[in-house]
């Protein structure tokens, strides 16, 4: 099997189809099409099947693909451990994480990874659904990943980069601009929420049903990015993290500190065994961030109004 038969199987299911696929890989289409027979044959069995003009994946096809993703990591690793002793001259780094997270964490330290390392090629993938974050980690698609706790961490190692306070954020006309709000207070407030089973409400909901408090739903939305928009639009309140706070802010929102503080924790994550010399590299500054990280949280408590 070679590593060329694997990427043209990969490109096909990734870009669905022979034509975008062999433009993609700058392959010609005939070879795409020879190379994935060729690796067919040598697995003994179907990969996709053939209907008319289009390629639909066997059930082969399906079973393959995380280990095909897996061997194509495994390649880039092997690469980068190259590039490695030529002190991250070069290799590449690919890296998904958490939209919420992606100007702090992740802009920070990419930024100074690239300056450090401006040789290595970054890839950065924004996660469709919240259980995709860790399952393009887990299927070798990226090598690291970075999201919020709690994660469906199971045979991934991790290790805490940092942690967001969390603030309540409220329409422009809403009172008390930088006053602490007791946590059991909350039950009086319209609440724009995310569904149950997401990750973000499996966080607060312990927390508020400890405190007592049942919230009083406004809106359930899908997706987080339409919160603070319905906010800024006076629908109701919502819990976000610092940065989404900070960003409310200097949109008019009337941003408050929550007593007793709630905090959520930021995870760096990986498969276990050894990183290519770029993704070691970036988890290395990742970890020696912490500090800042907590630097740079106890002054946006003070600038919204915390007493954390």
């Amino acid at each position: 099997m070679e590593l060329r038969q694997v990427e043209y199987f990969l490109g096909v299911v990734e870009h669905g189809g022979i034509r975008r696929a062999a433009a993609a890989l700058h392959a010609a289409q005939p070879s795409l099409s020879q190379g994935i027979r060729s690796l067919e044959r040598e697995l003994g069995i179907e990969l996709f099947h053939r209907v008319g003009r289009r390629m639909v994946l066997a059930p082969a096809g399906k079973a393959f693909i995380r280990p095909a993703r897996q061997l194509r990591r495994d390649a880039v690793t092997a690469r980068s451990a190259v590039a490695g002793a030529l002190g991250l001259a070069g290799g590449r780094l690919d890296i998904v994480s958490e939209p919420a997270l992606s100007a702090d964490p992740t802009a920070a330290l990419l930024g100074r990874f690239r300056i450090e390392n401006p040789h290595v090629h970054v890839r950065l993938q924004a996660a469709a659904r919240e259980d995709s974050l860790t399952t393009l980690v887990r299927d070798g698609e990226c090598e690291l990943g970075l999201g919020y706790l709690p994660q469906p961490l199971s045979g991934l190692d991790s290790h805490i980069v940092g942690e967001h306070e969390i603030f309540l954020v409220q329409p422009s006309d809403a009172s008390d601009a930088g006053v602490p709000i007791p946590l059991e207070m909350l039950d009086e407030l319209g609440m724009i929420v995310v569904p149950k089973g997401s990750a973000q409400r499996d966080f607060f909901e312990p927390l508020l049903d400890a405190a007592g408090v049942r919230t009083r739903i406004a809106v359930q939305v899908a997706h987080r990015e339409a919160i603070l928009p319905l906010v800024l639009a006076g629908v109701g309140a919502s819990l976000l993290p610092g940065p989404r706070a900070e960003e409310a802010a200097r949109r008019k929102a009337v941003i408050r500190p929550v007593q007793p503080p709630l905090r959520r924790q930021v995870a760096l994550f990986h498969r276990p065994g050894a990183l290519s010399s770029a993704a070691g590299a970036f988890r290395e500054m990742a970890l020696d961030s912490r500090i800042t990280s907590r630097t740079r949280d106890r002054h946006r408590q003070e600038s919204l109004g915390g007493r954390g």
